[in-house]
């Protein structure tokens, strides 16, 4: 029972922080809805662990905690596809910007 209430309140402390970032202008519209629906995902989970087995018998999965672990590596394989795409558009940047900085400099 502790580590309920000790997952809801990380949970909802993560949320307050993504709400701050948001604020901020650190995180975009889209990502911030992503990321809050994720966390309340999360909470949910926390709240009822007997809902995702429920979810994994009707997708043909044995167990909720297998739907969990199948869901958490698409999201960690997106993710690191995003911060690829992301990585490799800030290369083509700096190497624009250095460019123009030798170009300027001869």
């Amino acid at each position: 029972m502790f580590i309920k209430y000790f997952l809801i309140l990380l949970i909802v402390l993560i949320i307050s922080r993504v709400v701050l970032r948001w604020r901020e202008k650190s995180l975009n519209t889209r990502e911030f809805v992503f990321w809050l629906l994720f966390w309340l995902a999360a909470g949910a989970v926390a709240l009822q662990p007997d809902f995702t087995g429920v979810i994994a018998e009707r997708l043909g999965i044995g167990r909720g905690a297998d739907l969990v672990v199948y869901l958490s590596l698409v999201a960690i394989f997106y993710l690191l596809f995003r911060i690829q795409i992301q990585q490799k558009k800030t290369e083509r940047e700096i190497t624009k910007i250095v460019r123009k900085i030798a170009l300027k400099d001869e």
